[in-house]
């Protein structure tokens, strides 16, 4: 017999399961977007197209390609001339992506949740990840090309669990701000909804449709004891617990052997991975603050 608990976390489960599906369908802009993730000799030409097409995204990536971030002496006017001369095609897909996604969500009712800062982590898992994939000559091209992606997308669960969950997404973040620790935000969760930032990012990139490699990243890293592991899930759990232990002493840090031992990369090195200079964070930080916009 199923105790009185295990029922009340299977109904919890079930309901967060269900109002998921009741999300509105991914934008269009992002499903155009994927399509160009399985095209081997995707372009240019075809990613400006998909972005002319969304007067919104338009202007936000003009904007983003204007930023600080990537230092232009000039202004670039045309998104045309954005993606071949600033952005590149792997970074708009990712960038285009993740915003379009970012509009199917409410961020109302729940005030302790801080846009810019989620952008700034993700955009700094995104970077971490990149690096581990150019760091190591063994990771495979098509993990290589979505380590960027992965990391960027990579807590998208957390915008579910705020559009989703407001009032209890709210008390978990104010929570964290009192007790904030390696890992203590999904446990946090965990107790008081039955699942967690993790967990929801791989339902929704499965819902969603995401790229299959992506999908299997999630999932590890949501539950890396029960899922097989995959590459690209190696990979991302590492980098964002790396990108994580930035922001607590050493004494406080999770271990990273377990995952540099399985990427082939030394513990430190892995952790070196994550660490950005002060530019190079201000840079991070004035794309998170254009993505919150």
């Amino acid at each position: 017999m199923k105790s009185t608990a295990t029922s009340d976390i299977n109904s919890t489960g079930s309901m967060l399961a269900k109002s998921l599906s009741s999300l509105p369908p991914l934008p269009a802009t992002a499903q155009d977007i994927l399509t160009c993730f399985g095209d081997e000799f995707i372009d240019a030409d075809k990613v400006t197209a998909v972005v002319e097409d969304d007067p919104g995204i338009c202007a936000r990536l003009l904007g983003l390609a204007n930023s600080a971030y990537f230092g232009l002496a000039e202004p670039v006017n045309r998104i045309s001339e954005a993606i071949s001369r600033v952005l590149g095609v792997e970074t708009v897909r990712s960038l285009v992506l993740a915003m379009a996604i970012q509009q199917s969500f409410s961020r109302k009712g729940c005030p302790n949740f801080d846009t810019e800062r989620f952008w700034t982590q993700s955009l700094l898992t995104a970077e971490c990840c990149k690096k581990i994939a150019q760091y190591n000559a063994a990771v495979d091209v098509a993990v290589r090309d979505l380590a960027y992606s992965t990391g960027l997308c990579y807590n998208l669960g957390l915008l579910a669990l705020v559009h989703l969950e407001p009032a209890d997404t709210n008390r978990v973040l104010g929570e964290l701000q009192e007790d904030a620790a390696p890992n203590t935000l999904a446990g946090l969760f965990r107790a008081k909804m039955a699942t967690d930032h993790r967990e929801m990012t791989a339902l929704l990139a499965s819902n969603w449709t995401l790229p299959a490699p992506m999908v299997a990243a999630y999932e590890y890293r949501a539950d890396p004891v029960s899922t097989s592991k995959h590459p690209l899930g190696l990979l991302l759990a590492a980098g964002a617990a790396a990108v994580s232990n930035m922001e607590f002493d050493e004494d406080r840090r999770v271990s990273l052997h377990g995952w540099a031992a399985e990427l082939d990369i030394g513990a430190d090195d892995l952790q070196a991975l994550a660490v950005f200079s002060d530019p190079q964070k201000e840079r991070i930080q004035s794309l998170a603050q254009r993505m919150t916009r």
